[in-house]
């Protein structure tokens, strides 16, 4: 007979337990696969590709993770008549219809809008200087396609002001082949576009830089 050996028992225990604990393992390794492949990886994806974009700043990831209210847009043509509505307002000396009582705001930076703007816009900074101008008006902005002027509605709307967003902005503008102008209003076929892989209308020379 074989003498007892609490040695070789407590060997014969961990053996048992083993298969329990690659099991154990296995699964915390499919878990985690899972978790990487739903999740982590379209993450990252999304981010990667909001950097790629013109508008892969701040204002962006803003956008991207949500937050904030619902900003109405507008479209070309609707803008396109409202500045129309507004230039007849303004050289007849009616009154002001309130569908034409806005601001046009145009939130690039100053390297961008020193080479043109939509006519009858007004800079980021001149905006905020006379806010107190026009408080009771709707704010409409617009940037390159629509992601840092949506951004700043936000923060407007935020702040109680009645705004709208030009999502196209100012690519989809010269798209429907709309004039631009100067920042001292002179008629322009100049328009910057941020980054030269955007396509224009041969009629506009392109500035990226």
């Amino acid at each position: 007979m074989r003498a007892y050996s609490p040695l070789r028992d407590k060997n014969r225990a961990l053996s048992a337990d083993q298969p329990n604990d690659r099991i154990t393992i296995e699964t915390t390794a499919n878990l985690l696969k899972i978790l990487i492949m739903k999740i982590i990886i379209p993450l990252l994806a999304s981010v990667l590709i909001h950097i790629a974009t013109p508008q892969g700043s701040s204002a962006q990831f803003g956008n991207l993770f949500g937050g904030g209210p619902e900003i109405e847009t507008i479209e070309t043509r609707q803008l396109s008549d409202l500045l129309s509505q507004k230039k007849g307002d303004d050289k007849g000396g009616k009154k002001v219809d309130p569908a034409s009582d806005f601001v046009l705001v145009d939130v690039r930076s100053d390297a961008e809008v020193n080479v043109s703007v939509i006519p009858g816009a007004i800079t980021k900074a001149e905006y905020e200087k006379n806010a107190k101008m026009h408080e009771n008006k709707t704010v409409i902005v617009y940037c390159t396609v629509g992601g840092r002027s949506g951004a700043y509605a936000k923060q407007l709307a935020g702040n109680g002001v009645k705004v709208k967003n030009y999502k196209g902005s100012i690519l989809q503008w010269v798209n429907a082949e709309l004039p631009l102008q100067t920042l001292d209003g002179n008629p322009t076929n100049r328009v910057h576009t941020y980054s030269s892989r955007y396509r224009i209308p041969a009629k506009y020379e392109q500035v990226a830089q």
